[in-house]
């Protein structure tokens, strides 16, 4: 990817509107000449171009740039081996397009396409999310997650055993499909918990672990995430020599070593919704 996609699309963008607005006035000198011919005018011209044609043609396209270089600000400042950052683009288009362009100073309304600029709008994204902050932010974004789906409220009394500590994941068995030997997991929770792996890998890239953890989430996704997956009473999936998982019915055991776990809890404690950024972030 080019380092400066604003820049290339803010070129791009102001070489289409001087050929769109080209395009529209040699239509328009053509429809003029078609009413002195033939006498017609107004909608019964052939190629007569109105402003709101153009105005809707630029601000859609305008728009799909708001929307790409979101796409590739999540694709370049997300950290690697981390699922992608989400960066809403509904409220940037109405800043960046809707405000700047439209022009209701006067009595008639004028859309001003020089006005939109794809490579300020990059500048934002970087300031955002560039460098250290995107990468706060898939940890906060993970952390996050994590706690929601192991439940980890203030409070909460967390179990260990002498492999470590245990975080149980609730589940749901598809009933439509369920019969006395296969219990299939439902879809939506497959969908939840394949998050939840990718969310443990953003951790695993943190914790900078050895033991493949990563490697291994990947392998549970693929096996844990195929459709129509069966879920066996008691079974032990070995994710790494630092996590297995073992499944029941009604819910998942994520079993993490001693080394591990207590790497969790730090990563769970500087970047989950109650660390003191959050609640500095709260408080401001």
């Amino acid at each position: 990817m080019t380092t400066n996609p604003g820049q290339v699309y803010a070129e791009l963008w102001s070489e289409y509107v001087a050929a769109r607005q080209a395009f529209d006035a040699r239509a328009n000198a053509l429809s003029q000449r078609e009413g002195k011919e033939f006498g017609v005018s107004g909608s019964s011209q052939t190629f007569a171009k109105g402003i709101f044609d153009t105005r809707e043609d630029l601000t859609k396209r305008a728009e799909e740039i708001v929307a790409r270089l979101v796409r590739l600000a999540c694709e370049a400042f997300t950290p690697t081996g981390c699922p992608s950052l989400t960066i809403s683009h509904a409220g940037l288009q109405v800043r960046f397009v809707n405000n700047v362009c439209d022009d209701r100073s006067g009595q008639d309304f004028v859309f001003r396409p020089e006005r939109f600029d794809p490579a300020a709008l990059w500048r934002e994204l970087e300031q955002g999310y560039g460098g250290d902050k995107g990468v706060e932010l898939a940890y906060r974004k993970a952390a996050n997650f994590i706690e929601d789906e192991f439940n980890l409220r203030p409070g909460v009394v967390v179990l260990r055993r002498r492999e470590g500590i245990v975080l149980p994941l609730r589940v749901y068995i598809d009933s439509s499909f369920e019969t006395p030997t296969r219990k299939p997991l439902s879809w939506g929770r497959q969908g939840e918990l394949f998050q939840l792996l990718g969310y443990l890998q953003t951790f695993a890239v943190w914790a900078e672990d050895t033991s493949n953890l990563a490697g291994g989430l990947e392998s549970a996704k693929r096996r844990l995430c195929e459709h129509g997956y069966n879920v066996v009473s008691r079974q032990r999936i070995q994710v790494s020599s630092a996590l297995h998982i073992i499944t029941y019915h009604t819910r998942f055991e994520f079993v993490f070593g001693a080394a591990i776990g207590t790497q969790l809890q730090l990563f769970l404690a500087l970047y989950g919704r109650h660390s003191e950024s959050a609640d500095a972030q709260e408080a401001a």
